[in-house]
């Protein structure tokens, strides 16, 4: 039997630190795991120091930042590690030694090192900002209280997933009507601007007329020789200063606003949002932070920046004393979600009903995304048909007018 060194969290989150006799450092784990004491680290003050591999052979996905995809790996890796009675420190390492990416690395080993040294997972979390959102740290420094830490890294995982999948589903549907209209375009340049333009020289040689198609056609080729550039020019500053004015809070919520009033794409966005709200609040609820905490979460997380107000200001009416139903009465929150509110105030089961609520705009968002790829292509069909039959149509009128006498 060993002696094992261990920090850990009680039950009421105080850390404490002292010795358990074991076989191995997994059943001295589960022992104090069985004891009600959320285990940190566990530590063999006999053993050999670790061992540091090296990251193997070159590669130049290492190089690139985390994506969702490899949080969603990692939650459930912990998630898994823990409930098999391995201490975070040991779930971190070993996650350490499986991680592809430098950077997804190095923050796991930060983390291994500040929980040696005392620190809490939530605190290890909140200090690498630049892999993991705002609101993991909340999550998992709630589910050091309630012991159910492995569920919340579940949770984060499914809630990840979910949004990957649709985002997926939207990509796929986009994807292919894209190519066909960069392809058609590209075809209807080098038609406009070079085939007819020959055949134009050819007829005006030989004293023709030219058809009126033909002759519109030419018309706009010649005023983007002379204007193309300018008109390009213009529409990338356009496009650049959108841009560079959605990386400021007051222009993210001005275009925003607009894509919510877009036929079409604004319900799907506005699903989209709700969706991922309702889920964060259901979370977040259920892992025993406030509801004015999780609706400030909430804001700083979701993307849409006319939700994010509407829940700011609801979290001060709420700590101003108002009900959440009253508090999200404004006109960017829809009216089922302030019902389906102050369902769950009355039944005191406002994470059950916020999750049902989440369910529910998945479903929709799921539904609208079918719906826009079902329309996106036979428009884009008769957008691209249209662009394409009229250049032919020029193109052909032309050579009916060279064969006539």
């Amino acid at each position: 039997m060993a002696v094992f060194e261990y920090l850990a969290l009680d039950a009421s989150g105080a850390e404490r630190v002292g010795h358990v006799e074991a076989p191995d450092e997994r059943a001295a784990a589960l022992q104090l795991r069985e004891a009600k004491v959320f285990v940190l680290s566990i530590r063999d003050p006999a053993a050999a120091g670790r061992d540091e591999t090296g990251i193997g052979r070159f590669s130049p996905q290492r190089y690139l930042s985390t994506s969702q995809g490899d949080l969603v790996f990692l939650f459930r890796q912990l998630a898994l590690m823990l409930r098999a009675g391995h201490t975070v420190v040991q779930a971190l390492e070993a996650n350490r030694e499986m991680a592809v990416k430098y950077q997804l690395r190095r923050a796991l080993g930060r983390m291994r090192d500040m929980i040696e040294d005392g620190g809490s997972l939530s605190r290890a979390l909140a200090a690498e900002k630049g892999v993991f959102p705002p609101m993991v740290p909340k999550l998992i420094e709630a589910g050091e209280s309630s012991g159910e830490i492995d569920s919340i890294f579940e949770r984060l995982a499914d809630d990840i997933e979910r949004r990957l999948d649709i985002k997926r589903q939207l990509l796929t549907a986009l994807t292919y009507p894209s190519l066909v209209f960069m392809v058609s375009v590209g075809v209807t340049v080098a038609l406009v601007g070079w085939v007819i333009p020959r055949f134009a020289v050819f007829l005006s040689s030989r004293g023709k007329e030219l058809p009126g198609v033909t002759r519109f056609l030419l018309d706009l080729a010649d005023w983007f020789q002379d204007w193309g550039f300018t008109f390009g020019g213009t529409l990338a500053l356009l496009i650049f200063a959108i841009l560079a004015a959605y990386t400021t809070t007051a222009g993210k919520r001005v275009v925003d606003n607009l894509l919510l009033r877009v036929p079409v794409i604004g319900p799907t966005l506005r699903s989209a949002a709700l969706g991922q709200a309702s889920s964060m609040l259901s979370m977040q609820l259920r892992s025993g932070i406030t509801l004015l905490q999780s609706l400030t979460i909430a804001a700083g997380v979701i993307g849409n920046q006319a939700f994010a107000d509407a829940f700011t200001r609801a979290g001060e009416r709420i700590l101003g004393g108002e009900p959440m139903s009253i508090a999200l009465r404004m006109p960017v929150i829809p009216a089922l979600m302030r019902h389906m509110a102050a369902i769950g105030e009355r039944s005191g089961e406002l994470d059950t009903v916020m999750q049902s609520l989440g369910d529910y705009y998945r479903k929709d968002l799921q539904n609208r995304v079918k719906v826009m790829a079902a329309w996106v292509e036979p428009v884009m069909i008769l957008v691209v048909g249209g662009m394409v039959g009229t250049v032919y149509l020029a193109f052909f009128s032309a050579a009916l007018a060279v064969s006539t006498k």
